[in-house]
C-alpha cells in the first residue's frame, strides 16, 4: 500500500508541477479520453494470454507539444482483474492537419487480483498513438503501440497494449 501511495504522489507532483508552467497562448488545457483497451501478456511459462477492459486517460498540456497524463485502466480475464495506474509525459507532434501523432512514457503500478490473491507491482509504459480531431471538442484517439513492463512476483513481465476511444478537449476560457 505504501508503494501505491508513493507512485500516486509522484504522479500528482508531475501533474500539478506542470499546471504552474502552462503557457497562456494555448487554446486548450488538455483532454479526457476513454474507451476500449486490450492487452497481450507473456506469462512466466512463456504462454501468452489476453485481457480486455476500459481506460480513462486525462491529459494536461504544458505547452503546444508537451504535456502530462494520468492513465487509469482496468482489465478483465479468466479469474483475473487488473487495475493499472500510470503517470508520465507525452509529446504531440503538432501540425496543421487534424491528425496529431504522439509518443509517451511514464511509471506507475499494477494491482493484480487473481484467484483471491492480490499483488502490487511497479510498471513502466512507453508507446505512441494518433489523435484524429473529429470536431472542435471531440477527437478519436488510438494507441496501437504501447509496451508496459511490470515486476509482478519478482519477474519482469512483457505486456503489449492497444486501445481506441474518444477524447473530449478541455478548452480555455477566453
Amino acid at each position: 500500500m505504501r508503494f501505491r501511495s508513493v507512485v500516486f504522489l509522484v504522479g500528482l507532483a508531475f501533474f500539478f508541477g506542470a499546471v504552474t508552467k502552462a503557457q497562456e497562448r494555448q487554446t486548450e488545457w488538455g483532454s479526457v479520453g476513454a474507451g476500449y483497451i486490450g492487452q497481450l501478456t507473456e506469462g512466466t511459462t512463456g504462454h501468452w494470454t489476453s485481457t480486455h477492459g476500459w481506460y480513462v486517460l486525462p491529459t494536461f498540456n504544458i505547452n503546444k507539444q508537451v504535456g502530462v497524463f494520468a492513465d487509469f485502466a482496468n482489465f478483465y480475464g479468466k479469474g483475473q482483474n487488473l487495475h493499472v495506474q500510470l503517470y508520465g509525459l507525452f509529446h504531440g507532434f503538432s501540425n496543421k492537419t487534424r491528425y496529431t501523432p504522439f509518443i509517451f512514457t511514464g511509471p506507475g503500478y499494477v494491482r493484480d487480483s487473481s484467484a483471491g490473491t492480490i499483488t502490487h507491482s511497479f510498471a513502466w509504459c512507453a508507446g505512441g498513438g494518433l489523435t484524429i480531431r473529429l470536431t472542435r471538442w471531440v477527437s478519436f484517439q488510438t494507441i496501437p503501440v504501447e509496451y508496459v513492463v511490470n515486476t509482478a512476483h519478482g519477474n519482469v513481465g512483457n505486456n503489449f497494449v492497444a486501445r481506441a476511444g474518444l477524447a473530449l478537449t478541455i478548452p480555455k476560457s477566453k
